[in-house]
């Protein structure tokens, strides 16, 4: 009898020691696939980041202006439009910038009326040129200075092939003359106000490249 009570005991324990082993590897298993997953994600995004040539966005003069005084007229609040051109190998040319004048505008957000972007693409598609991105504003808001960095429902609007502008408003401190930062932003002053002008491009789902602005018309401006 006592045999065979330690026996079944044993028996409870080896299986005891086999399910700790299995949840041990399990577990290891699991942890080595999240973390093999985490790493092979940074070495994607390393790759495409630094291995592939980079995107420029070239803005020509009109639709800089057009851009920069749609975004004063509204000021403190939020401004949206289409921005039309050509689109090349990593490279996007904006020759014009048009607002949507019956958006629905807030301080931190804008909306635009499906109806007109509708009407106003389809006069676009007999035009020699394409829809090829959009822009809007940020603004300050209730003392947080504006940024020129995609929020999380920007990232989520955007869309594959186009260049998506953002343009930071903010009260300038003091003159600054307009310059490209290494950042492949443009900033500078303008009258009472100071601007930064960021660009990108969606890469995957959530997630974006910056796309570096050469505008010649705007580096050197000095208010």
């Amino acid at each position: 009898m006592l045999i065979i009570v330690s026996h079944h005991f044993l028996s409870i324990i080896q299986k005891k020691n086999f399910v700790k082993k299995f949840v041990k590897f399990f577990f290891s298993f699991c942890l080595c696939s999240f973390y093999c997953d985490f790493f092979l994600d940074i070495l994607v995004d390393l790759v495409y980041n630094f291995h592939v040539e980079e995107f420029n966005v070239y803005i020509k003069e009109r639709a800089f202006l057009a851009m920069i005084l749609s975004v004063i007229e509204v000021y403190k609040r939020e401004t949206l439009g289409l921005l039309l051109g050509h689109r090349g190998e990593n490279k996007f040319v904006i020759e014009y910038a048009i607002p949507s004048q019956t958006a629905e505008r807030m301080f931190s957000w804008s909306e635009p009326k499906t109806s007109a972007i509708e009407r106003m693409t389809e006069i676009i598609e007999n035009m020699p040129i394409n829809v090829i991105g959009d822009y809007h504003s940020h603004t300050e808001f209730r003392g947080d200075r504006a940024r020129a960095v995609p929020s999380g429902e920007d990232i989520a609007d955007m869309r594959m092939g186009n260049v998506h502008i953002i343009i930071a408003v903010n009260q300038k401190s003091k003159s600054k003359r307009w310059r490209q930062n290494k950042d492949g932003t443009i900033s500078g002053t303008l009258s009472d106000y100071h601007i930064k002008i960021s660009a990108a491009t969606p890469i995957s789902d959530y997630k974006f490249k910056p796309v570096r602005i050469i505008c010649p018309s705007a580096t050197g401006i000095f208010d």
